[in-house]
């Protein structure tokens, strides 16, 4: 009776301490940006093709989803609102070496019924300010970005995440970020720089993937990565490195370049 006992309680113990498992401290949103230098650089360094691989059970992003806006009939009207903005051009060079590292304070928190591994498009992606700055140079474009908050989780258990940017004038990067924790954080990226070839890809374009549905459960999905496309990828980011949260950090490549940051979670 008394073995019955203990297995009960035991079992209530693990039951309860799995509902709070996911410590507040451990909860982080990961903010990225991908750009390519302009113009194409040349360089005397030679790059043999990477061989193309990728982790298994990779993780999807997906958009939070939002209620379909129903436009009242006073929108329907043409009204001439343009005429209410004003288009104002900036020129300015940006030293991506000045944002490296650089330090700032802000509320970092989840939308109401937000996922982890979803995008909240409807919030400021938190490096807006960067991407305008990018935009304004002459020498980058910003090809990709995304943001998303998940469980930073030891190396063995922390999951890699998808990566794809949309083509932007022949170029497309794809590959998998991955944080997890040891003593301090660590991100390691294997990121791919492709630029459009009458070439064939010798690559697989069917790829499984994850996503976490509505119920918090992970489900399977497949992409068809290179439906309709004429890709060569020559170039690649395979890097691993320490990194303190509330800082942002650059990787970079005679090609193309990240900039990236992780920031703790301060209010549910």
């Amino acid at each position: 009776m008394n073995r019955i006992i203990l297995k009960i309680f035991f079992a209530l113990c693990y039951l309860i301490y799995s509902s709070f498992s996911i410590s507040k401290e451990n909860i982080y949103r990961i903010d990225y940006i991908i750009f390519k230098y302009l113009p194409d650089i040349t360089s005397s360094e030679k790059f043999v093709a990477p061989e193309i691989t990728l982790s298994e059970e990779l993780i999807n992003i997906t958009d939070l989803q939002y209620p379909e806006f129903k436009k009242p009939d006073s929108l329907v009207n043409n009204f001439p609102y343009q005429e209410l903005f004003q288009d104002i051009s900036v020129s300015r060079i940006v030293d991506i070496s000045n944002v490296e590292n650089e330090s700032k304070e802000e509320e970092v928190m989840m939308s109401k019924n937000q996922l982890f591994f979803q995008n909240d498009s409807g919030v400021d992606f938190s490096m807006e300010e960067i991407i305008q700055k990018l935009k304004r140079s002459r020498d980058y474009r910003v090809i990709g970005k995304n943001s998303w908050f998940q469980e930073v989780k030891n190396e063995v258990l922390a999951p890699s995440v998808f990566v794809q940017t949309k083509i932007d004038n022949g170029n497309m990067v794809f590959g998998e970020i991955k944080v997890y924790k040891k003593r301090f954080l660590h991100v390691d990226l294997n990121l791919y720089f492709g630029e459009e070839s009458s070439d064939s890809v010798n690559f697989e374009k069917e790829i499984e993937l994850k996503e976490l549905g509505k119920n918090g459960e992970f489900k399977p999905t497949k992409l068809n990565l290179f439906e309709n496309l004429n890709l060569n990828f020559l170039y690649q980011i395979n890097h691993s490195r320490k990194v303190r949260s509330r800082e942002i950090h650059y990787v970079d490549h005679p090609k193309f370049g990240v900039l990236f940051e992780i920031n703790p979670i301060t209010s549910n």
